[in-house]
C-alpha cells in the first residue's frame, strides 16, 4: 500500500482490525489477569489514553469498564506490534496534541492534572460535533498529510489531530470490549456454534433485547 493511501486512512485504520493471530493473542493477554506496563506509550500517555477510554467505557452497576477488562494494554499492544510505522508516528504526536490541548482548554498546570470530567468535555465536543464540523476537521487533517507528502513543514491542525486521533481511540476500545469474553459470555448472546437462523424476529424476543457476540 501507498504511503499516501496509509496515511489518508490512519483513523480510519484502527476501525477496520482484522483478528489476526497476533490480535487475538493481544486480546487474550488482558484477559489473564497480569497488569504489564505499557509498551509503546509512556507514563503519561497511557494516562491520559486510560482516562479516555475510561470516559467512553465506563465502569457500572451491571457491566465491567474499560479499565476493569485491562483494554488499555490491549491499545497499547495493538499500536506497538500491528500498527505501521506511520500510525506510529500519528500516535505518538497525536496523543501529546490532545493532551496539551485538553490541559490548555481545562487551564491545568499539567496533563496528569485532567481529571475524567475533563476528558469528558472534549469527547463530547470532538466525537458528537455535527457532521459538517467533523468532516472539516477530517480535511483539515488530511490537507496536514498532503503537506507532508510534499515535503513542506505545515503547522499541526490541532482540531483536525484531536479528532482523528479520538476517533481512531474510539474504535479501537470498542473492539476490544467486544472481543472481550466476559463481556460476550455474560452480557452478549454468545453462541460459539451457530445453529438455526431465523428471520424477521423481534430482538427483544430472539436475545431479550442484546446484542450478539462477535
Amino acid at each position: 500500500m501507498e504511503r499516501r493511501t496509509v496515511l489518508k486512512n490512519i483513523g480510519l485504520s484502527f476501525g477496520a482490525i482484522t483478528l489476526t493471530p497476533t490480535v487475538a493473542s493481544l486480546i487474550q493477554s488482558c484477559q489473564s489477569g497480569e497488569t504489564v506496563a505499557a509498551s509503546f506509550l509512556n507514563t503519561q500517555q497511557a494516562g491520559l489514553v486510560g482516562k479516555i477510554i475510561d470516559v467512553i467505557l465506563p465502569t457500572t452497576a451491571n457491566v465491567p469498564g474499560a479499565l476493569d477488562l485491562n483494554l488499555l494494554q490491549f491499545i497499547d499492544g495493538y499500536i506497538d506490534k500491528v500498527s505501521s510505522k506511520e500510525e506510529q508516528y500519528f500516535v505518538r504526536m497525536a496523543v501529546d496534541t490532545f493532551g496539551e490541548y485538553a490541559k490548555n482548554k481545562a487551564s491545568k498546570k499539567s496533563v496528569g492534572e485532567l481529571t475524567n470530567e475533563d476528558i469528558d468535555v472534549q469527547l463530547n465536543q470532538f466525537l458528537r460535533a455535527s457532521s459538517e464540523v467533523q468532516d472539516t476537521r477530517s480535511n483539515s487533517y488530511n490537507l496536514y498529510e498532503e503537506e507532508l507528502l510534499a515535503g513542506n513543514t505545515p503547522s499541526i491542525p490541532v482540531d483536525g489531530v484531536c479528532h482523528e486521533f479520538l476517533k481512531a481511540i474510539h474504535k479501537l476500545v470498542i473492539f476490544a470490549f467486544q472481543g472481550n469474553e466476559i463481556i460476550a459470555k455474560e452480557h452478549m448472546v454468545y453462541v460459539p456454534v451457530p445453529g438455526q437462523q431465523k428471520g424477521c424476529v423481534d430482538l427483544e424476543e430472539a436475545t431479550g433485547g442484546k446484542a450478539w457476540a462477535l
